[in-house]
């Protein structure tokens, strides 16, 4: 089974910090368009997918809608 890739993995490929990184994934105005889009780029060629589980905890959002139908 392939590691999942990190946002770790592709600041080390392209030896830019995380945050960058993260910066960059959501287009942040104060990261270059240089580099969005070689973090995209690489992204891409690592199939990078973010972590759904966590970003709602660290956001404390889960983006989930629950219903309740009763029995009758």
């Amino acid at each position: 089974m392939k590691k999942k890739t990190t946002i770790k993995d592709i600041a080390n490929v392209l030896k830019i910090t995380p945050s960058a990184v993260s910066r960059a994934l959501h287009n942040h105005p104060r990261i270059s368009d240089k580099t969005k889009e070689a973090v995209k780029k690489v992204a891409k060629e690592l199939e990078y997918q973010p972590n759904q589980l966590a970003s709602a905890l660290r956001s404390g959002k889960s983006k989930l809608v629950g219903v309740i139908v009763p029995r009758t």
